[in-house]
């Protein structure tokens, strides 16, 4: 089968029996996503594990795009869902695998893998890797129909740095939620902000009701 894998973030890689047995085209970047590109590959299937950038109409009309988001949809569409369901209490989500549509996270499911959202963001997407790879291997080999989200619905915003600032007020496991929910390399550390600097937290870990982190303090630009 040919597939493309549309992918903008380190911590997905495809399954090596995947791409083994498959003809795989991995696209990284906007510009190179295109209707001339894929009308020559001519794709049965096109997943996108992570995806910065909007896909245009054209696209997602010829081909079957598959998407997938953290969240009980249509609960949690929009920006930031892990970062956003954790600061709301969850413990774990469902991983959908749906269908692209004209709206945000708005399609159809094909198919769903729970996932924990315990331990630091790089715990997570490492596991998150591994169910996105379950799921393609599944929907290669049998493609259901999807079947309409139902529900109320709720958009998340999408996070920005001035929301990895911890409160002053925050309690101990408030403190570690901000940290862990962000505590990956390819993300923007939580802070705490002083009048003249700003202390970053990475590398958390909660033993015997203590936070253990490395910090990093920041001067502010004048």
């Amino acid at each position: 089968m040919r597939i493309v894998i549309c992918n903008s973030k380190t911590w997905f890689e495809l399954r090596p029996e995947i791409s083994a047995i498959h003809d795989v085209l991995n696209i990284e970047t906007k510009s190179d996503l295109s209707l001339d590109v894929l009308t020559n590959f001519q794709p049965e299937l096109i997943f996108f594990p992570h995806w910065n950038w909007l896909v245009e109409k054209q696209i997602f009309t010829k081909f079957t795009c598959i998407v997938f988001h953290v969240a009980p949809l249509p609960y949690g569409r929009g920006g930031s869902p892990i970062q956003n369901l954790i600061k709301r209490g969850f413990t774990s989500s469902p991983v959908c695998a749906l269908k692209m549509a004209g709206g945000i996270d708005d399609g159809p499911i094909y198919d769903k893998e729970e996932i924990s959202l315990k331990g630091t963001l790089s715990e997570i997407l490492a596991n998150l890797n591994s169910v996105v790879n379950k799921l393609i291997f599944q929907l290669i080999n049998h493609l259901p129909t999807p079947i309409e989200q139902s529900g109320e619905a709720e958009t998340f915003k999408r996070l920005g740095y001035e929301d990895n600032k911890i409160s002053c007020e925050a309690n101990i496991g408030e403190f570690y939620n901000a940290i862990r929910m962000l505590d990956d390399s390819s993300y923007p550390s939580a802070y705490l902000s002083f009048k003249k600097v700003n202390i970053e937290f990475s590398n958390v870990k909660k033993e015997n009701g203590e936070l253990i982190c490395e910090a990093r303090i920041l001067a502010k630009e004048r």
